[in-house]
């Protein structure tokens, strides 16, 4: 049990530095201090109430820590469809296929763990991005 308290607590902590937050923000969004924080970060004096209010200031599904799955948010499935579609556009091929190459070569994962980098550059530079990523990976479009 201490083990998933704790991996709670590091969801929670990781979370909040995701979001650039500090412990005392995060308290004063709750309404507790910066102490019970980083109990919490921690995995102690964890209790439901508090829990679910640090989640719901973070913006945290309770059951994506409770199944221990990240949540991928709206934002990001929006920019990985238009990406594709893009993707699929320059390179001549459908979605579907587009789709299957940029999983299968790891473009997919790509986009999601540099969301916060490349949806800031035009749909050109992100396609570029993504064939660079995928011909490291053994694909062949270029």
């Amino acid at each position: 049990m201490t083990n998933r308290l704790e991996n709670i607590g590091s969801i929670i902590r990781n979370e909040r530095i995701r979001k650039r937050l500090t412990q005392e923000e995060l308290g004063e969004r709750v309404g507790v201090g910066k102490a019970q924080i980083s109990k919490i970060e921690s995995g102690k004096g964890l209790t439901i109430k508090t829990v679910t209010k640090v989640l719901d200031a973070l913006g945290i599904s309770a059951s994506v820590v409770l199944k221990n799955e990240p949540e991928i948010d709206k934002n990001v499935i929006a920019y990985i469809v238009a990406t594709v579609s893009e993707f699929a556009k320059s390179h001549h091929l459908s979605v579907r296929e587009a789709s299957n190459y940029l999983i299968r070569f790891k473009g997919i994962d790509f986009l999601t763990e540099h969301y916060d980098a490349e949806h800031l550059l035009s749909f050109d530079d992100s396609v570029q991005d993504l064939t660079q990523v995928c011909l490291n990976n053994g694909g062949g479009i270029q």
